[in-house]
């Protein structure tokens, strides 16, 4: 009995695991393992492959909730395959048979028992891909012809559509489809061996899928199909996954291979990166655009301006905040206009600023990406109404409008005022100007950062502003800006500097 068992336990696997291994062979359930990692997978996952008789009673000792406590406490995973998954692989052309099931990673087999078949043909597995994409080309003929007649519950059908697609990707990689999972487990299995499908779906603060979670929650929105078009996008990039992922096994279960030219698109590379390294090398930046860009002429020196949004995680949004904070206080030859939100902030509040980060945050704007990340999903028919962010202001409109009216535009003299008021008037003044214009309500209170976004804000304004920018001391913004905790009455303001500031809030009023 120890012969038999030997290979499996100088593995050292979990005491609870190897038990339940050993009684699934001495009661003849299991008759076959294979262990290893998944096929051409970077990630550590660790999974056995289990031929059993019987899924129904191996179900019982290898139960669904033991299994998912196995993954998360020691990144185990277990696989259950029977005579009909194989008959499943015999028409997917045995590719998975022969690149992941192979005699290295053969940990036990029971003497009465032939392993399967592993004779593939590159041409079944071809086979097999034409016959995913004349599914696919059905399915899809009805989920673009629901979405284009408006017909309701076309987002139910989207979701039951990726269940078809991730199945293949399943039986590719894991031998089997994975149809006793939610398809948000399924979803969460396949990003630790598949990275790409990160790229798919937002995710909450609970890791589960932004908008899978939308439409469980809101039958009226599922219903309408206000993420319809957002669920066609993501069909499209999934199918294109299935296609190179079909490929690869293709390609990679020929005998004899002949590398193909493969003519690789010239990756752009934003030509001032190296200036933008400790924002890189900051924790927690995921992805960085580039939105805007101008050109000025200042004392004989040519600026160049560039305006960036920065993707950055919950956990160390603060420390990304602070290295952007002195990006914007830089004044040489090339500045930036830094902001900064997690991709999850952006998809709960896409409805309110669809106008501006929907042509932000687009593709052909990344110029750093340090892994697979997902788009943003924007919802349907929503009209945006930057009314709804003004509740997001930190202190009340009437108030600063107010103080505004009592210290600056009916003083006939020179006054007293706290850097703390003025910073407080200046910036959420200049929020409220950058949202009516663009839809967008910025969450930085950095009065360098605030006057770029109202210049880029509208256009057509734009000298005028420059102009009124201008005629404000840069001294006093500076001081303004660097003693924001200061409540006392510490400035003076004479009467140049109010008529400055009264004709500066008049303005951006307008």
């Amino acid at each position: 009995m120890e012969t038999k068992f030997q290979l499996l336990k100088e593995q050292k696997f979990p005491e609870n695991l190897e038990k339940k291994l050993i009684s699934s062979i001495t009661d003849k359930q299991v008759t076959t393992i294979w262990y290893g990692g998944v096929y051409s997978s970077s990630y550590d996952l660790e999974v056995f492959w289990l031929h059993v008789k019987n899924k129904e009673e191996a179900t019982k000792v290898f139960s669904k909730e033991y299994t998912k406590a196995l993954l998360e406490d020691s990144n185990y995973h277990i696989v259950l395959l029977d005579d009909n998954d194989f008959k499943l692989q015999d028409k997917a052309g045995r590719a998975f048979i022969k690149l992941c099931l192979g005699d290295t990673l053969l940990l036990y087999k029971d003497d009465n028992t032939e392993l399967p078949s592993s004779y593939c043909y590159s041409s079944d597995v071809e086979s097999f891909k034409q016959k995913y994409i004349e599914t696919y080309n059905l399915l899809s003929s009805y989920s673009n012809g629901l979405n284009k007649d408006e017909e309701f519950g076309v987002t139910y059908f989207y979701l039951k559509f990726f269940e078809h697609d991730l199945g293949v990707i399943e039986t590719m990689l894991f031998g089997t489809i994975n149809s006793q999972s939610t398809l948000t487990e399924r979803l969460l299995l396949l990003e630790r061996v598949f990275p790409q499908i990160k790229t798919l779906f937002v995710k909450d603060e609970e890791n589960l899928f932004y908008i899978i979670e939308a439409i469980d929650r809101d039958s009226e929105s599922a219903r309408f199909d206000d993420w319809a078009l957002a669920l066609e996008k993501v069909q499209a990039k999934l199918h294109i996954m299935v296609i190179q992922l079909l490929d690869k096994f293709e390609f990679d279960s020929r005998p004899y291979k002949i590398k193909p030219k493969i003519k690789g698109k010239k990756e752009k590379r934003f030509k001032y990166i190296d200036q933008l390294l400790p924002l890189t090398n900051t924790n927690g930046v995921e992805e960085i655009y580039k939105f805007h860009e101008t050109v000025t002429f200042e004392n004989e020196r040519t600026i160049k301006h560039f305006y960036l949004l920065v993707l950055t995680t919950k956990e160390e949004a603060n420390e990304v905040q602070k290295v952007i904070d002195r990006f914007s206080c830089k004044d040489d030859d090339l500045r930036f206009t830094i902001i900064a939100h997690t991709r999850l902030f952006i998809q709960e509040y896409s409805f309110e600023n669809i106008h501006f980060f929907e042509d932000v945050v687009k593709e052909e704007n990344i110029i750093y990406s340090n892994g697979y990340y997902p788009s943003i999903h924007w919802m349907d028919n929503y009209d945006c109404d930057y009314g709804e962010s003004i509740f997001r202001l930190k202190y009340p409109l009437s108030k600063i409008n107010k103080f505004i009216k009592k210290k600056i535009a009916h003083t006939k003299k020179q006054s007293f005022i706290s850097t703390n008021k003025l910073h407080r008037c200046l910036y959420i003044k200049l929020q409220m100007y950058i949202l009516v214009h663009t839809t967008y309500l910025p969450h930085t209170s950095n009065l360098n950062t605030l006057l770029s976004l109202a210049l880029y804000a509208e256009n057509d304004n734009a000298p005028k502003l420059n102009m009124l920018i201008n005629q404000l001391n840069s001294f006093l913004l500076t001081y303004t800006q660097k003693n924001i905790q200061q409540k006392d009455n510490n400035l003076i303001l004479d009467n140049s500097t109010i008529d400055s500031l009264k004709q500066f809030f008049d303005f951006i009023d307008a």
